[in-house]
């Protein structure tokens, strides 16, 4: 899914066309629809690269949830910021951490590494925020695979050489990479990762507290988007979930990565998932979405386990790096089913 220090060989791939072993192209043209007495959680990073493609990863996440009331006024819950900037090599480093509520106990975290183990640090360092769910736990359980998501930036330039480092990427970490998929084939192949192309990604409409919806992003750069609404029926809590990544690439085209939708339905007296379906929306392989099944290992399970269960178990080819965030984060749901109106 492209760890930062993963880059692309020398490719002649044509600009425009996607891969012959690319996954599905069918982006979500809008979120839901609200609806009276629900809450929705949004939030967003930027993955910026101001010193280009090489240089220092600039991180700048919100996240916000917001009230939709029985009167379809809407009702601002709370919501925080996160400022971080990462050195990508030799293995990424975190230089800056900062938030919006300020928690100087973000302090610990810097000089340390910004992927494998920050989760770690990062719960050990803020535990309130996330026992309690928190916005800002949100922003900062995504704030590893935000960096690893970067790595596409690097991919994603056909007009660009830049040479390899000499790494193969491990194989059969999830379905995607299996051993035998397009992807990995494609190197063995080639020596090079294929040209990674998306299709438009439509506008979503407002991100968070942002008013009048996200600004453009810079080119070169990426965005992940996150949205869950709830609502109560009938018992249950029934959940409605996403996430994209795009890319902005240097011609100034805002292109889709990866793109999923969830549907849960979450037994209200005991909070463990009555029914669960994944929808692969855009994903950069065609053996992606073979993982989407996996969701339905989580039907009996309580939610508030998920963020441990799913990073034991959710291991190997049947399973998707960004597809496990999605279900991990359904962890939240515990806390948003207290801002619930009714």
């Amino acid at each position: 899914m492209g760890e930062p220090e993963v880059r692309q060989a020398t490719t002649r791939a044509v600009a425009g066309r996607p891969h012959a072993g690319h996954g599905p192209r069918r982006p979500t043209e809008a979120l839901p629809e609200r609806r009276p007495g629900s809450v929705r959680r949004t939030a967003v990073t930027d993955i910026l690269r101001p010193e280009g493609l090489e240089g220092v990863i600039e991180l700048l996440g919100s996240a916000t949830d917001v009230l939709r009331a029985t009167d379809g006024a809407d009702v601002v819950l709370g919501g925080a910021t996160l400022d971080a900037a990462v050195d990508p090599s030799p293995r990424p480093t975190v230089l800056r951490l900062s938030a919006d509520p300020a928690r100087p106990a973000l302090g610990a975290l810097v000089g340390g590494p910004a992927m494998s183990g920050l989760r770690g640090r990062a719960r050990t360092a803020l535990p309130a925020e996330f026992d309690a769910a928190t916005p800002l736990g949100l922003l900062l359980d995504d704030l590893p695979v935000c960096v690893l998501i970067s790595g596409y930036a690097n991919a994603s330039e056909p007009s660009v050489d830049r040479a390899g480092t000499g790494r193969t990427p491990p194989a059969d970490i999830c379905s995607g990479w299996r051993s035998d998929g397009a992807m990995m084939t494609a190197i063995a192949a080639t020596g090079a990762l294929p040209l990674l192309v998306g299709p438009p990604a439509p506008a979503l409409g407002p991100v968070g507290d942002r008013a009048g919806g996200a600004p453009d992003l810079a080119r070169q750069a990426m965005r992940r988007r996150r949205w869950m609404d709830l609502r109560r029926e009938a018992g249950d809590l029934l959940v409605e979930s996403g996430f994209r990544d795009s890319y902005r690439d240097s011609a100034g085209t805002e292109q889709i990565v990866h793109e999923y939708l969830l549907s849960a339905r979450v037994r209200e007296s005991d909070l463990s998932v009555v029914d669960i379906v994944a929808e692969p929306r855009v994903l950069p392989w065609q053996e992606c979405p073979w993982a989407a099944d996996s969701a339905g290992r989580l039907v009996g399970r309580r939610v508030g386990t998920f963020r441990e269960h799913v990073a034991d178990a959710f291991t190997g080819t049947t399973t998707c790096t960004h597809l496990n965030d999605l279900l991990r984060s359904l962890d939240d749901v515990a806390a948003l089913r207290g801002a619930l109106a009714g």
